[in-house]
């Protein structure tokens, strides 16, 4: 964010300054101007930690912030622009064209002299600034950075605690699914809110081995709000007939199918649609997947109940029940790393009656439950210091912003290195399969891992990842044969918040087909549409 954006302005700056030893910009005091603003960025570096922590209680703080970056990227563009009208010159220098870019050449870089001696004159109020807002340095009292983050990592853990509770789910749904008594082509659903277990509930029913041996084949499909129906039943006959993944890419829909019904053809099959918003998605799949009477079935997970209902009018919508009390503590405090009995409910008799005002306050909700655990799991284990994150939040809120406020807790928690790294995830569509090894480069590329230290960069990259795993911010999907997460993913809820904080501090910008004008105020803009990824990178890349 901010200390990205300032290592970019003093790499630009750095460029302007190798580059006017040899255009002869000292003849304009150039050299001198820029070092004074390498030297108060650099000052500025120390202090964005303290106020970064600040800007959430302190709308003063947050401005600072705010016109640190502005600042940064205002830098950028001056040098991007002289640096772009330097090279324009220089492809017209013969005949009148070459003598025209000669005669314009001074008056661009008194343009840029006027813009860079602007930007020291804000640089130097933003510094008074900060001394009349008490923004300190808070590099001084912090642990050494080399010392506290770039520890060697270690192998991602096993982690089934979020399960807890869905045993009597799973095997409910997987029996339905087994019984052959019911032959036509059934559609069960799975019904509940945002962070109650859907999704982990039905990747563990997909995954059982039962099912592996009934059905002939089986498709798992992340539906997002803006599905595209083509890419769809391409999904789907790509993962029953994989050979056919590099046919014709521009095939009709007609076509396409036609062979998905052949191939689906004398199949006992299984397809999860996972996080279906609108029964305009079933219906536009219901006629191409055959029902020849030989018990196949398809598994919906919603969190709309008319949805479910509308999907087969014969079949009873699994409705996903809140965890219960015990249920919560104990996932709670396996999060939170503290043990609890053999038992599974010999609970810390000292936590147990904030644990309990917490599970209440998340209001028994998985995914609210495990975000928090991660947080205490950085707390002292005293009464003080977990009634202390109970206040943080309005008990009056509903389940839904209750579950938000703990999501957001959880990102102001996050160390100032690892927000920047965080937030980049909400730039990716909705259910996307991250690749690890993608975002770890485009986090070095972006600048968000710093020089310097012990280990390389990709492997300082590698230890940002797993850290917000082990927060619960980010979900592995697959890992690799050394337990290092390769593919993951960030939930609906995470995402959702994760793009109001980019919004909020102007990181990024995502627009979707539905905007009718896009403005590009935003560093980086991301265009979201349909199953397109992300199309378009910063500001002069495509």
């Amino acid at each position: 964010m901010e200390g990205a954006a300032i290592k970019f302005a003093l790499g630009k700056l750095n460029v302007l300054l190798n580059m006017g030893l040899k255009m002869g910009l000292e003849l304009y005091n150039v050299s001198d101007e820029v070092t004074h603003i390498q030297l108060a960025l650099r000052m500025i570096q120390c202090f964005l930690q303290d106020a970064h922590s600040k800007r959430n209680t302190n709308s003063a703080a947050k401005q600072w912030v705010n016109e640190v970056r502005d600042v940064a990227y205002r830098i950028e563009d001056a040098v991007d622009t002289f640096l772009v009208d330097i090279e324009d010159n220089r492809a017209r220098n013969s005949g009148v064209w070459g003598k025209l870019a000669r005669l314009k050449k001074p008056l661009k870089v008194k343009e840029l002299v006027d813009e860079i001696k602007t930007i020291r004159s804000t640089l130097e109020t933003i510094s008074q600034l900060r001394i009349q807002l008490g923004i300190t340095d808070a590099s001084a009292s912090s642990p050494q950075f080399d010392e506290e983050l770039f520890r060697p990592a270690r192998p991602l853990e096993v982690d089934d605690s979020e399960v807890i509770g869905l045993d009597r789910d799973k095997n409910e749904i997987i029996t339905q699914l087994l019984d052959t008594n019911i032959s036509r082509r059934a559609v069960l659903s799975i019904v509940g809110m945002g962070g109650l277990g859907k999704t982990t509930l039905a990747q563990k029913v997909y995954k059982s081995n039962e099912l592996e041996t009934h059905f002939t084949c089986r498709v798992w499909l992340s539906i997002s709000q803006k599905f595209d129906v083509h890419n769809l039943l391409r999904e789907i006959l790509h993962s029953v007939e994989p050979n056919l993944r590099n046919e014709n890419p521009t095939i009709r829909q007609e076509d396409l199918r036609t062979k998905l019904r052949e191939s689906l053809t004398q199949k006992r099959y299984l397809i999860v649609l996972d996080d279906v918003w609108s029964i305009g998605l079933w219906e536009s799949l219901r006629t191409t997947l055959p029902d020849e009477k030989n018990a196949s079935r398809v598994l919906i997970t919603t969190r709309i109940v008319d949805v479910a209902r509308a999907a087969d009018g014969n079949s009873t919508p699994h409705e996903l029940r809140h965890l219960n009390e015990n249920e919560s503590l104990t996932l709670l405090f396996q999060k939170a790393n503290i043990p609890i009995g053999e038992s599974g409910v010999q609970f810390r008799t000292d936590l147990n009656d904030v644990a309990r005002q917490l599970t209440k306050m998340c209001a028994y909700l998985p995914l609210a439950l495990i975000v928090l655990g991660s947080i205490l799991s950085r707390r002292e284990r005293t009464k003080n210091a977990w009634q202390r994150v109970h206040e943080t939040f309005d008990w009056h809120d509903e389940a839904t912003k209750r579950c938000s406020e703990v999501l957001l807790l959880s990102y102001v928690e996050l160390p100032y290195h690892l927000k920047p790294c965080f937030l980049y995830f909400a730039s990716f569509p909705e259910d996307y399969e991250i690749s690890a090894k993608h975002v770890i480069r485009m986090w070095i590329a972006e600048g968000f891992i710093p020089r310097g230290g012990h280990g390389t960069m990709e492997e300082k990259a590698q230890n940002f990842l797993e850290e917000l795993l082990r927060r619960s911010l980010v979900q592995v999907i697959k890992k690799s044969w050394d337990g290092k997460c390769k593919t993951c993913r960030v939930h609906d809820l995470v995402r959702e918040m994760a793009i109001q904080e980019a919004r909020e501090e102007n990181f990024f910008t995502v627009f979707t087909k539905e905007d009718d004008e896009i403005q590009f105020s935003a560093q980086k803009n991301f265009i979201h549409g349909k199953t397109i990824a992300v199309i378009l990178y910063g500001k002069f890349q495509a």
